[in-house]
Parts: structure tokens; C-alpha cells; sequence
């Protein structure tokens, strides 16, 4: 299998007492009662679309970038984490790859 790279940010923070997980290329969020739980939760949400995307044979569908305050939160946040995680280059037709960084974002996410 021939692994692709392509990195993908993705931005930690609480809303509601809950940790979530918002990819900022995607724009995908999972969430969890932990951090892990969320990172976690926005994997299989992130893996569920790459499935359609490569059943409907359609890039475009993937590809949706998070609106700029979730990269200006990520910008301010530190790092925390790195997830890996695989694709088969012939089932993504170069769509995507397997390096993601994290970085959590320390703020009242509710008052925006």
C-alpha cells in the first residue's frame, strides 16, 4: 500500500464541557468527553467522508476548509497532540494523506 502525506490541523477546545475536535481542512468536528474521545470521534467522521467521497468519486466533496476563526484558534493554540492515519493511495486517488497535528486553544469558545 502506498501511503500518502498531506498534513492536516485540527483545532482542541471545550464548548459546554465537552472537548472538541474541528478539523480545519475539512471542517469536521467530533467531540468527546475527553480529548482523546474527540480526536477519536472527528477520525471516524473524517474516515466516513473520505468513504463517500471515494464511493462518489467526488473531491470536491471533501475538501470543505473550516471557516477563519477555527484557523486563527488554531494559530493560537499549542501543541498537543499528532494522530496518524492510513489510506490506500489507489482507493484516494491522491485525495488525501496521514499526518495530523493538534493544537488545543484555551478560551471561552461560547462568547464568540
Amino acid at each position: 500500500m502506498t501511503k500518502l502525506t498531506l498534513p492536516i490541523r485540527a483545532v482542541l477546545y471545550r464548548e459546554g464541557g465537552v472537548w472538541i475536535a474541528h478539523c480545519l481542512e475539512f471542517n469536521i468536528v467530533g467531540d468527546g468527553t475527553t480529548k482523546s474521545d474527540a480526536i477519536a470521534s472527528m477520525a471516524h467522521f473524517i474516515r466516513l467522508q473520505v468513504d463517500a467521497t471515494v464511493e462518489g468519486s467526488n473531491a470536491a466533496n471533501l475538501f470543505r476548509p473550516a471557516k477563519g476563526r477555527y484557523f486563527e484558534m488554531f494559530a493560537k493554540g499549542k501543541d498537543v497532540s499528532k494522530l496518524e492515519m492510513s489510506f490506500d493511495a489507489e482507493e484516494l486517488h491522491g485525495l488525501v494523506g496521514d499526518e495530523y497535528s493538534f493544537r488545543e486553544f484555551e478560551c471561552d469558545t461560547t462568547a464568540a
